[in-house]
């Protein structure tokens, strides 16, 4: 008897389980749920959706907008990674392709025109989400995610309770979470600007130790300049220095100025970042939100540009816009096969110096000047996008989005190809289970023959095989090195020495040495007015570093560029961030 009620009891606690849970799925998905077409509890491993067919005969494919590569020559339904994501979940997403050029228009139009909308947002292109999603608050367009993170993303979860300020980044002014996020942690790669190198070969030529002070490469520049013929082409072609001043959104970590890399030197570090272009200029000092492009420093910096520049020590393209089809450095000189620049910054060394002489180059250590050393952090975050997968209101089935994306993050090794490439492309899988990248005989990385057309070619080879970027993460803790041996992936990068030569610049000083400003959603009328602001300030600093650096009329300018930056706004953009800095801070 006493078997049998507890039977009874068991059973009755499953039945009102059942019923809770249904009671807070869409009726839509209850309803496959109950017809046995979808899987929510794991029970059959990795499966979502039982029977494909028999689900898109009765709702149709669910529909995913996809903001499409120029240069993607696959079809995103024929990439390896879709292909596998919907042979293991039976999801087949009727993939809407938009292209990258103007995606974020045409998303906004869509999104304020009463446009039909898809069922999710796959991405918004690279760390858009945010932006769009805050602007969206109010039009009831975008479901809030917290409570589908909680029933069914454990992966998240646990990524989201591990670290606090990923959580601030991804939770709206209204206390909900959007979409979700994408993650790369890779020991902080994307946190501070890519290396800056010197040529070596010429360094040795000319022969000169490597410089450890301002002062000292400056010398070094001199005797660039001075030698003639370094790169033995029989032309005078040689650049001692190369930068791109303002380089703006195509410089995602702020790589390619080098201005901002100097004014910790002489005594304020200031910072740019194309992927956060609304907090440049700005820092955290004791606490505080400060405007640090108005700091004497600043000046400083740019009377040393000055310096350089009348010494025609820098390459005469140096003022050019960074687009993709700009005559500056980063299109031009630098893709030769013979060297012509002697110290440049860069991204990725990998894709963007031709291999002829890519080795020739090597980072210059962190640099000593007269108030500070070189280098800065970015205001930006291995959380790149918060808000990417954004289910829209329209969707019926935000459970199966959201089971989807734990699929795709929950295994470390699935994780990592969704991002980056499949196995056969970036990556062969190791005897020892590791995912490794194929290297030449020169330690250089190169991609597998089995995607044809994309051999050799990190990038091709990633965007032909993924999507890319949307709702993936990896975290530290996937990366196979000797203190972590149980890692999924080599440890290293498209760049193979991009982490190591930060460090050689002094990435880890300036990440501990400097508080920066967190990607933190603002209000949406706080974002629009931050917006209407930095297109007005952003130029007027742009404007006069271009004009000190041509004249060097520092003195004798600067209390109008003060003063025009104040009338412009300054204040309010930092009173902003303050506010928003001490709302998440609970202050």
């Amino acid at each position: 008897m006493m078997k049998k009620i507890v039977s009874l009891l068991i059973a009755a606690v499953l039945v009102l389980a059942c019923v809770s849970a249904f009671a807070d799925m869409s009726p839509k998905t209850k309803e496959a749920v109950e017809a046995g077409l979808v899987v929510l509890d794991g029970s059959q491993g990795t499966t979502i959706i039982t029977d494909p067919d028999a689900f898109e005969a009765k709702y149709g494919k669910i529909s995913m907008l996809f903001v499409n590569s120029a240069s993607r020559k696959v079809p995103v339904e024929e990439l390896a990674m879709v292909q596998r994501w919907e042979k293991d979940t039976g999801v087949r997403f009727d993939w809407q392709k938009i292209p990258a050029d103007g995606a974020q228009e045409k998303i906004n139009l869509m999104l304020t025109s009463g446009e039909e909308l898809p069922d999710a947002f796959f991405n918004f292109g690279d760390g858009k989400s945010t932006t769009i999603v805050v602007n969206a608050l109010g039009q009831d367009v975008f479901l809030p995610t917290e409570d589908l993170i909680k029933e069914y993303m454990p992966t998240l979860t646990k990524v989201l309770e591990n670290n606090p300020n990923y959580l601030q980044e991804v939770t709206a002014p209204d206390g909900h979470t959007y979409g979700f996020p994408y993650i790369e942690q890779m020991f902080g790669l994307v946190l501070t600007p890519g290396p800056l190198l010197i040529n070596q070969v010429w360094l040795d030529k000319v022969g000169m130790a490597m410089p450890t002070t301002v002062d000292e490469l400056t010398e070094v520049l001199r005797a660039f300049k001075a030698a003639g013929d370094l790169n033995g082409n029989g032309e005078a072609d040689e650049i001692p220095m190369a930068t791109i001043f303002g380089a703006g959104i195509g410089d995602t970590f702020g790589s390619y100025d080098a201005f901002y890399r100097f004014t910790g030197a002489f005594g304020c570090e200031d910072t740019v970042c194309g992927g956060y272009e609304n907090a440049n200029h700005l820092r955290q000092i004791d606490g505080k939100v400060t405007y640090t492009a108005i700091d004497p420093a600043f000046g400083k910096t740019a009377m040393y540009f000055h310096q350089l520049y009348e010494e025609g020590l820098l390459n005469v393209d140096c003022f050019e816009p960074m687009t993709g089809s700009s005559t500056n450095y980063t299109n031009n000189e630098i893709a030769q096969d013979i060297a012509k620049i002697g110290v440049m910054g860069v991204w990725s060394d990998m894709s963007i110096i031709n291999n002829a002489v890519r080795h020739e180059y090597v980072p210059i250590p962190q640099l000593q000047g007269e108030a500070g050393t070189t280098g800065n952090a970015l205001n930006y975050s291995e959380l790149q996008d918060a808000c990417d997968t954004a289910i829209t209101v329209d969707c019926e089935f935000p459970e199966i989005i959201a089971a989807f994306t734990e699929y795709m993050i929950s295994d470390p090794q699935l994780s990592v190809q969704s991002n980056w490439g499949a196995i056969g492309g970036n990556y062969y899988l190791a005897d020892d289970g590791v995912m490794r990248f194929h290297l030449d005989e020169n330690g250089d990385i190169i991609t597998g023959t089995e995607w044809g057309d994309f051999q050799n070619n990190f990038g091709q080879a990633r965007e032909n095989t993924t999507t890319c970027r949307g709702s993936m993460i990896v975290l530290n803790e996937y990366y196979n090195t000797p203190e972590q041996p149980n890692g999924v992936v080599e440890y290293t990068y498209d760049a193979a020495n991009l982490l190591a030569f930060q460090r050689v610049n002094g990435k880890d000083h300036d990440l501990e040495q400097y508080d920066t400003i967190p990607k933190i959603m603002l209000l949406n009328e706080e974002q629009q007015e931050i917006s209407r602001l930095v297109e007005v300030t952003n130029p007027i600093v742009k404007k006069y570093v271009q004009q000190w650096v041509v004249n060097g009329d520092v003195d004798s300018s600067w209390d109008a560029y003060v003063s025009e930056l104040k009338g412009a706004g300054i204040d309010r953009i930092v009173e902003i961030y303050q506010n928003a800095l001490d709302r998440i801070n609970g202050k």
